[in-house]
């Protein structure tokens, strides 16, 4: 099978080394486009020479025994010779893996077959972001070892889904973490899909940070049965996103009766003073307060970032 891959290769990390390993795992032959000088700096970035970056890929391949089925040339642009060259088969992150299917576009569009696409997961540093050459360079990480501390953007004043962040990411990481909170414009009490959207909405509306969280309550209705939970969205600053609910449990009918008349949830609820914040849980239950729910919808959005089975 005739495989391509391609890239910068600046600094060669385990980030290419899984990608790599996979080109020769399935392809007879691998035929790598490494950025040209010209397209890096038509891509705004910066790179060693063609030539360093390209002896260093080519001793990493010896290293490997894989150099005698390499075919190394230079990439000039986003699609290279993949639109119209015959190969079998493309390897891609996640990143990457829309190019690899408006490169499909084109070659049906030329008459060619589709490539199949094998897309290798992100490997993760320890901060549970993906690596990458600038993360490297700006000495945010050493290998897979975060080293300049974290900042993380919570998209809320709320005090309960602050505290919650904090308790999650200070008992998963060892290191540093700067933490900030956003005030961000929502639905008043969204409903259904809004939920989701709303929460998507908090983790897109964070700047210069490392995570963006956001964190939505509201109702959705199953098989006729309205239940409240929250939503997680995760962003980390290279744009991979997870997500994490949490538990959810049945709403009263009499408390929807009063959010239709346009009272949110804290408004409706008769808690007693100084309760507000523990949340709906806490008044159904006296057993679970709102902290718990989110701290665990909050951890299954990190789920994926803390493992490699994943």
């Amino acid at each position: 099978m005739k495989v391509c891959i391609g890239g910068t290769f600046d600094i060669l990390h385990a980030g290419h080394m899984a990608l790599l390993k996979k080109a020769f795992e399935i392809g007879s032959i691998v035929y790598i486009g490494l950025s040209s000088d010209e397209f890096v700096r038509k891509s705004g970035k910066e790179a060693k020479p063609y030539e360093e970056r390209k002896k260093a890929l080519e001793k990493f391949l010896a290293s490997k025994g894989w150099k005698s089925k390499a075919f190394i040339s230079p990439l000039d642009s986003v699609y290279g010779t993949t639109p119209f060259e015959d190969f079998d088969a493309i390897v891609v992150s996640p990143e990457t893996v829309e190019r690899a299917r408006e490169i499909n576009d084109i070659r049906r569009r030329n008459g060619l077959k589709e490539l199949k696409i094998y897309v290798v997961p992100f490997v993760l540093a320890n901060d549970g972001i993906p690596i990458s050459s600038s993360r490297i360079k700006n000495g945010e990480i050493d290998g897979r070892k975060r080293v300049k501390p974290m900042k993380v953007c919570i998209a809320t004043k709320n005090e309960i889904k602050v505290e919650a962040v904090k308790q999650v990411f200070d008992e998963l990481f060892d290191f540093e973490i700067f933490y900030e909170s956003v005030a961000i414009q929502t639905k008043k009490q969204p409903f259904g899909r809004e939920i989701f959207e709303e929460a998507v909405k908090r983790a897109s509306s964070c700047k210069n940070c490392d995570y963006c969280i956001g964190i939505e309550a509201g109702i959705e209705k199953q098989h006729g049965i309205h239940f409240i939970g929250q939503i997680v969205v995760i962003k980390d600053k290279v744009g991979f996103t997870t997500y994490g609910k949490s538990p959810s449990f049945q709403c009263p009918d009499w408390l929807i009766e009063e959010i239709k008349k346009g009272k949110e949830m804290k408004e409706a609820i008769p808690f007693e003073k100084g309760e507000e914040s523990r949340g709906a849980i806490w008044y159904f239950s006296h057993k679970m307060d709102r902290l718990e729910l989110t701290k665990l919808g909050i951890f299954m959005a990190m789920l994926p970032r803390l493992t490699k089975n994943f």
